[in-house]
Parts: structure tokens; sequence; C-alpha cells
């Protein structure tokens, strides 16, 4: 059951939790996921691609019964980081049923193949066939969940997925789970009963602040038994966020699952200097390494100190530059977005200073989850004001459109 280091190198994947009925026909997927997917000696480009000037790349995707479907992945070669999977994707999706509310997750198994887990409208794994008596599935329970506001302090379990895996096992109105963190670590939550509902609880919120988490990102959960689960975390754009071992685990101290004692309310206290040192380094497939804004909504109780964390304004996010940000795309968080009404394509103007005239007109771009800024403008903006990888800046929405950025180099 523990994790060894190997085992935090991990197979790209890219998640879709809430599914739009434009999804079912062309399915949009982030610029680096689509890079490593995309199998160049497969491609075939004919005349249709060459007038749209869009390249299109045969992709074999297996599906959850295990036939090999042909999709087209379709790439801008403008270099936006636009990409999508077109032909094919449909029939794909009408003969697995799938609708609006349905999720999805993409698993990269070498360059050209993906597999495809499908994810019911009650968010749990859709099974297509029921196992025979004895026989032992591969695919362990799992359900998926986007994050909301409601989820940050306590968390909610699909009831679908309490109906089917946690009646028996789950016994008291008050128990311990054992989360299992993408860097092998065991955290302690308590589990609580609100009839109909199970909750994750004590334990939650500080969980999601040690893993960098918050309204947007995508949980991918799966049942081992025995009240243990283990996590997967997505980012807004969908890829999978990727931790390394230099991370700071903050745990309640717990050496593993098995032979764990079951205690009553265990609570877990995140020091606010810890907090403050931990240094979060991401593998992203759009924004690369990358310190999130103290703009988080998670209020954690410091259990030690008597005293909680502060929210700070919403309309405002921080981010660490990396090579692929400056000279290709700067990826803005979906909740960001629509709490500032930006909710389609547009210009936005960039200003570092709100007295000078000076200012930069920026193309903005939306996809699934996420939204994007890219073009000419964006990168006249990041030579002219001297960004570098690793600085780090600080994007204030004055309004929908005209953002006041603080540049702070490293």
């Amino acid at each position: 059951m523990p994790l060894s280091a190997g085992s935090l190198r991990r197979r790209p994947k890219f998640a879709a939790p809430l599914l739009s009925p434009a999804c079912l026909h062309r399915l949009s997927v982030p610029g680096e996921f689509a890079a490593r997917l995309d199998d160049d000696d497969a491609a075939g480009v004919g005349e249709e691609e060459e007038e749209s000037g869009r390249r299109a790349a045969a992709v074999l995707v297996v599906g959850p019964l295990g036939k090999v479907w042909r999709v087209e992945l379709r790439r801008s070669p403008a270099g936006d980081g636009e990409a999508w999977l077109g032909g094919g994707w449909s029939e794909l999706a009408a003969a697995h049923g799938l609708g609006e509310g349905w999720g999805v997750v993409l698993r990269l198994e070498r360059r050209g193949v993906a597999s495809l887990r499908v994810f019911d409208p009650g968010f749990c794994l859709a099974r297509f066939c029921t196992p025979h008596a004895g026989m032992r599935t591969k695919d362990r329970p799992r359900f998926i969940k986007l994050l909301q506001q409601e989820d940050l302090e306590k968390m909610k379990i699909p009831e679908k997925f309490v109906q089917q895996q946690l009646t028996e096992t789950y016994t008291n109105n008050h128990q311990n789970a054992i989360i299992v963190c993408p860097l092998g670590k065991f955290w302690r939550v308590e589990l609580q009963r609100e009839q109909p509902d199970v909750l994750l609880r004590d334990g939650w919120a500080p969980f999601l602040a040690a893993h960098d988490l918050s309204e947007g990102n995508i949980l991918l959960v799966r049942y081992e038994g025995n009240m243990v689960f283990t996590v997967e975390v997505f980012l807004q754009n969908g890829c999978l966020k990727e931790y390394k071992t230099a991370a700071l685990y903050l745990t309640d101290g717990t050496e593993g699952p098995s032979n764990a004692p079951q205690q009553s309310a265990a609570k877990v206290g995140v020091s606010p200097v810890k907090w403050k040192r931990t240094r979060r380094i991401e593998g992203t497939c759009l924004e690369g390494p990358n310190r999130k804004s103290r703009a988080s909504p998670i209020s954690v109780k410091v259990e030690q100190h008597k005293k909680h964390v502060s929210i700070v304004s919403q309309n405002s996010f921080t981010k660490e530059m990396t090579a692929y940000s400056i000279h290709s795309l700067l990826s803005v968080r979906g909740t960001f977005c629509s709490q500032i009404g930006l909710l389609e394509a547009c210009a936005i103007t960039l200003k570092i200073s709100m007295k000078k005239k000076g200012s930069w007109r920026v193309a903005f771009k939306t996809a699934n989850t996420y939204g994007y800024i890219n073009g000419p403008g964006w990168r006249k903006f990041c030579l002219e004001n001297e960004v570098k990888e690793g600085d780090r800046l600080t994007f204030n929405a004055i309004e929908t459109t005209v953002w006041h950025v603080v540049i702070v180099h490293c």
C-alpha cells in the first residue's frame, strides 16, 4: 500500500469533470497534453486540413470496454495552445452514452494512444458491464469532484458512491478515513453523517491547504477499501498536478493506514509559519512551476494558535512565470474569470501603473475550465517589461478587461 518514490512518476492525464453539450462533439484539451499525445508519425494532413490551416493527427483512444477508437487530434498552427479532439470523438461519446454533466479522464499510455475512463452524472466511475461473481476488476471504485466554494471546509462524498461502496463499512456517525495524498503521505480525515450525506470534515481543510488546492481544482478519488482513499489532483485546466518529493509534508503524523487505530475527531493543526515556507512545486501542463496567489478562499483552523488564516480578495491572482508562459500562453483559472465576468474571448488591457499611459492589449481566449492569455501583445508585454522565468506577476482586475500588473523580479 505505501507508495515508493518511483510511483510518484505518474502518466500524464487530463480530466474534464462536467461536460457541456459542445464537449460531446469537440473536446478541448490543454496544449501540453496534446503535445504529448500527438503522434507525429501517425499524423496525416489532407487537403481539408491544409485549407483550414489546422493540422489533424490520428490518435487512438481505448474505451472502458477495451475497444479502440480512432480520433482526430487537432492543434492550431498559431501556437496559441488551442487543441481538441474532433473527428471520431462524437461517435465515441455517443457509443458510451455520454451526455451533459458526465465526466471523462484521459490517460496517456504512450505516444498516440490514450485510455478513457467515464464518470456518470452522479460523479461515479461508470460501469459498462457487470463482472461475474468472483471476477476481479482492475478498475477500483472512483469518483470525480470539481471543488466548489462549499467543498473547502467540508466535502460531500457523492450519494451514489456512498450507497454503492460505503453503506456496509460506514457504521458510526463519526468515523475516520485515511487519505493517501499524491506524495504518498497519509492524512486522517473525519467522516461525518449529516442525513442523507456523508461529509469529509475535520482534517479536510488542512489537507487542501497543504496541497495548495482551492476552488476549481479537480480531484479523482479512488477507494482502496477499509475507509482508505487515494487522491489524484488536477489543475483548473484539467491537467494532472504534479508534486515532487522535495515538497513539505504536513500530516497528522500517521505512518500508514494499516493497524491505524480509529480515533474520534482527530484534528490537524497547520502552523502558519510552515505553511508560508512550504514550497509547492508543480510540473503543470500549461503553467510550469507555479506558486499560487495568497488569495486562497480556504480558511484553515489553526488549533495551536487559535486563529484563522485571513481571506483576501478574489479579484487578483499571482503567477510564477515559466518559459512556456512567457513565450506561448498564460493560463487563468476559470473561477477567476467567472468572478469578474470574463466569459468569452476578448482583448484585455494590461497596465503596470495606473498613472502612466503605457498599456498593452493582449488576447484572451477560453477553454473547458480555464482561460488563457496569448498572442503578440502578451509576448510584447513580457519583452518590454523584461519578464524572466521565475518572476512573479500579480494581476489585479480593476475592470473586467483592465488589469493592473505588479511585477516582482526574481
